[in-house]
């Protein structure tokens, strides 16, 4: 069988004020099979790309897996973008795996306006 991974991205957002981190919710509703997912952000402010730490890996580029039924997170710090940003999410081809970006303020990570990206304004990059 061929696994097809696709890559999604949530264009370039520009960073409202008070966001600090980039939240990447991940939800698997697949019942059998775990999903691997990958996060990358990037600061796009200088007009060249930066690659962001991703947690929980602490690196540029963090892959975790997500058991079936189950929901996991992953953030980056963004406090230091000075203007946008962008996520993007590399996953298996599923439509039970649902993804959703929000930019959200330090405690009580609180959303803000003009930083959320539900799975359905994803764009797909080749």
């Amino acid at each position: 069988m061929i696994v097809h991974r696709i890559t999604l991205s949530t264009g370039i957002l520009r960073k409202a004020p008070k966001t600090k981190f980039a939240l990447i919710d991940v939800v698997n509703l697949n019942r059998t099979a775990n999903r691997a997912v990958t996060v990358q952000v990037i600061d796009w402010s200088t007009g060249s790309p930066v690659p962001l730490k991703v947690s929980p890996c602490g690196t540029k580029k963090c892959t975790v897996n997500v058991r079936p039924n189950k929901s996991v997170f992953l953030f980056a710090d963004v406090s230091k973008v000075t203007f946008k940003y962008e996520v993007r999410i590399t996953h298996q081809e599923d439509r039970k795996l649902i993804t959703n970006v929000t930019g959200v303020t330090n405690t009580p990570f609180t959303p803000q306006v003009g930083d959320t990206v539900l799975q359905s304004n994803l764009v797909r990059i080749k």
